[in-house]
């Protein structure tokens, strides 16, 4: 009797153990695999980012063609290698992270700015994202469009002028809310 109850007092143990070591681990989901959130911040490293301060989980939608008529998903769109249609339909998650060593550093100080670096994921893959600086005094981005993760401009991105992309937009989209 008392060997069947040294046996389930261990059991019992390991148990727990087990279940707390499971729930530890907010890197994986349910189905072993790396999060989403996990996924955003490697790409942010492999960019050679250093994360300063996760922000989690800021957006999550289903995209559709008549959320591309706000100003600020268009701004967001102008700085994506893909264009916006190719997820119509899609789940997408978008994780923020304050970062340092980005490029918009040398543009914007950093006892005036940090950086805010966006990343958007679909089907747990990276799609892109977008970065801009913030007020460090206010916490406000501060004007001027979306940048790219990477820090890049619309031009540098989509090879236009602003009023260049915005008629090939409204010839695809529709027109923009101001």
């Amino acid at each position: 009797m008392r060997k069947l109850s040294a046996n389930i007092a261990i059991s019992i143990v390991l148990s727990v153990v087990l279940l707390a070591l499971a729930g530890c681990n907010n890197n994986k989901n349910v189905a072993g695999e790396q999060s989403d959130e996990q996924t955003a911040a490697d790409y942010i490293e492999t960019l050679g980012y250093t994360i300063v301060a996760s922000e989690g989980e800021t957006a999550r939608y289903t995209l559709e063609p008549d959320r591309l008529k706000s100003l600020e998903d268009m701004q967001l769109w102008a700085v994506q290698e893909q264009e916006a249609s190719t997820y119509f339909g899609k789940e997408i998650t978008t994780y923020q992270f304050i970062v340092s060593h980005h490029p918009l550093e040398q543009q914007y100080p950093a006892d005036e700015y940090k950086i805010s670096a966006n990343v958007m994921i679909v089907d747990h893959k990276v799609i892109g994202g977008s970065s801009a600086p913030l007020s460090t005094t206010e916490n406000l981005v501060v004007a001027g469009g979306e940048y790219s993760i990477e820090g890049k401009t619309l031009k540098e991105i989509k090879g236009m002028e602003y009023s260049e992309w915005l008629e090939h937009w409204k010839g695809r989209y529709g027109l923009g809310e101001e």
